[in-house]
């Protein structure tokens, strides 16, 4: 069972359909997800079992996940997040059932220590989400499988190539993900203001959040031409228009849409908080989570001016997602370890 806030849009939602549906269909595994109904139910295939929880307080939501669980008596409980994955602990002990966690993101604080990542198993979505488990959690290490993580698993036509540059063609910018202080959408809007003052410029952000009146504001007031189109669901087809993935953010894990770009053979230049080491050996182009605006613009103008340095990335980068982000390579471990905490073949 796979026990999530909601199942609407964000990273841990979209591992958590992709999952569910590859041990459904890949491996005959009986799978049922708990959470609040959202727009990425529609991806679950229909031997997915959904189970609907209504938002409400910790304790309501606790006896609710007991319910289910009584119900469907699961061999796992598989949380998604640390308020869910403490519900999944209590249930777990009533109900006799192992608790396994994913830590999809390397958090600014861990704190509670004491009630965070005590499951038998952590499933870390890069090597530096692990290292926060253990060194900052103080988790043994021998619970961490680091297990990174996969594309989006949605239909996309073939991967176009990288749109032509003419001298007025505008630079064309996409950042995906919530409008939120992770995120750092402010800091974007001031890069697309700086980069406007170099090369012309379009800038669109897919996504919302609390942020979003905010940074819209903060993009009117320095003429920056940022357009925030909202939530998506044509994240492929907008990476196929667009010159660069942007991302600013303040801290992530293994960011699924760097993903994507590197499939859609995009490049990306993200803070090194952001890509998490995604971006070494040359997959793309980093940029100190202290540089300037400045310095932020003149990296994405030098990614869509130096045709050499942008292709090296762009295959480096796709070489490197087909071999180690298949969902067979990153969601096969989580199996594995089904099995191992189960001592046989078959889990649910």
């Amino acid at each position: 069972m796979q026990v999530i806030d909601n199942i609407g849009q964000g990273g841990a939602q979209q591992v958590v359909v992709d999952l569910s549906n590859w041990l459904a269909l890949q491996h005959g595994v009986i799978v049922s997800v708990i959470g609040e109904s959202g727009s990425s139910r529609s991806r679950l295939v229909p031997s997915v079992r959904f189970i609907p929880q209504q938002q409400s307080g910790f304790l309501a939501q606790t006896w609710a996940l007991l319910g289910a669980a009584r119900a469907e008596r699961p061999d796992i409980l598989h949380a998604h997040q640390r308020r869910e994955a403490l519900q999944s602990l209590i249930v777990g002990r009533l109900l006799r059932i192992p608790v396994v966690e994913h830590a999809h993101t390397r958090l600014p604080s861990v704190s509670p220590r004491m009630l965070s990542f005590r499951s038998r198993a952590v499933f870390a979505v890069g090597d530096k989400v692990a290292d926060m488990v253990v060194d900052e959690a103080r988790r043994p290490r021998a619970r961490v499988v680091v297990v990174g993580n996969a594309p989006a698993q949605r239909p996309a036509s073939a991967p176009s190539d990288w749109p032509e540059l003419r001298p007025a063609t505008p630079v064309r910018i996409l950042a995906v993900g919530r409008l939120a202080e992770q995120k750092d959408p402010l800091r974007f809007v001031r890069v697309v203001a700086r980069f406007a003052q170099i090369m012309p410029v379009t800038a669109t952000w897919a996504g919302d959040g609390e942020l979003r009146a905010e940074a819209a504001g903060l993009a009117a007031e320095l003429a920056a031409p940022v357009e925030f189109v909202g939530h998506v669901e044509d994240v492929p087809d907008r990476l196929d228009r667009a010159h660069v993935l942007v991302m600013t953010s303040r801290w992530e894990g293994t960011p699924l849409v760097v993903l994507e770009a590197f499939e859609r053979r995009r490049p990306v230049v993200a803070t090194a908080s952001a890509a998490n080491g995604l971006l070494a050996s040359g997959r793309g182009f980093e940029v100190a989570d202290d540089a300037d605006d400045l310095q932020f613009a003149r990296t994405i103008a030098h990614v869509v001016t130096d045709d050499r340095a942008r292709k090296a990335a762009i295959a480096e980068a796709k070489t490197w997602v087909d071999s180690e982000a298949s969902p067979e390579r990153v969601f096969g471990p989580v199996l594995d370890r089904y099995r191992s905490l189960l001592g046989r073949s078959e889990a649910r």
